[in-house]
This record gives structure tokens, C-alpha cells and sequence, in this order.
């Protein structure tokens, strides 16, 4: 399995109204084992997870099902991560 970042950049537009959808969205993500780690960045302005995938096209069929990952709210960027 590979490693994907996923960057969470929030609109100006942002409300918040999908976050608790976001939260329980991750904690399924981590019961499965595909997700590694996730949280917010302290100056509020987004946050990042890294999910485990076969492929990049897999990796964002999952983050297109983020509850959060909604054109008013979100810009979501996934990328292959090469960390150890």
C-alpha cells in the first residue's frame, strides 16, 4: 500500500456545517486501517490526513466521500507521499 497526503485548505466561504460529517467520516477511515493520522492546523485555515491506498485514483475516490470535501466549503488536494 501507498501513502497520500491530503491537504485541506478551507474557503472563505467556509461554515463549519460538515464538520461532526468530516470527524465521523475520518474515525470510520481509521477503524478500517486506511487511515494513518489526521488533524487540523492551529491557525484554522485547514488541516491534513494521510491514508493508506493501492492508488492515487484509489486514494481519491475515498477523499471525493469526505462529507467536508464540498466546492463551498473545502479545496482538497491528495498526493502521493513518499514517507518512511
Amino acid at each position: 500500500m501507498k501513502k497520500y497526503l491530503v491537504l485541506i485548505e478551507r474557503k472563505p466561504s467556509f461554515t463549519g456545517d460538515f464538520i461532526q460529517g468530516h470527524r465521523e467520516f475520518l474515525q470510520n477511515l481509521r477503524e478500517v486501517q486506511t487511515l494513518i493520522t489526521a488533524g487540523g492546523f492551529e491557525d484554522q485555515t485547514g488541516g491534513a490526513y494521510v491514508l493508506q491506498a493501492n492508488s492515487l485514483e484509489e486514494a481519491r475516490m475515498v477523499v471525493k466521500n469526505d462529507p467536508m470535501n464540498h466546492e463551498n466549503e473545502s479545496v482538497y488536494k491528495v498526493k502521493e507521499w513518499n514517507a518512511v
